[in-house]
């Protein structure tokens, strides 16, 4: 069996909440999204399980001053 997800689209970011800690700064955003989220049979290709879905996550992101934001958490909601 193979999982394969595709057609992954944001439908709603909203910040949750922004702090600073020393020199880090922090945001976490929910994030809604629909996919396709399949398991397919790995010989022939053909579906086993699976769609179209939806969910939603809260990501942080983490930055040291004026760095590059890097994800530093998931959490499925």
């Amino acid at each position: 069996m193979v999982d394969r997800i595709s057609d992954v689209k944001l439908l709603q970011g909203d910040l949750a909440e922004a702090w600073r800690e020393g020199d880090t700064d922090y945001a976490t955003v929910a994030m809604r999204f629909s996919l396709n989220d399949e398991t397919l049979d790995r010989d022939s290709g053909r579906v086993l399980q699976g769609g179209p879905d939806e969910a939603t996550e809260i990501w942080t992101f983490m930055r040291v001053r004026s760095g590059h934001w890097l994800v530093s958490a998931i959490q499925q909601s």
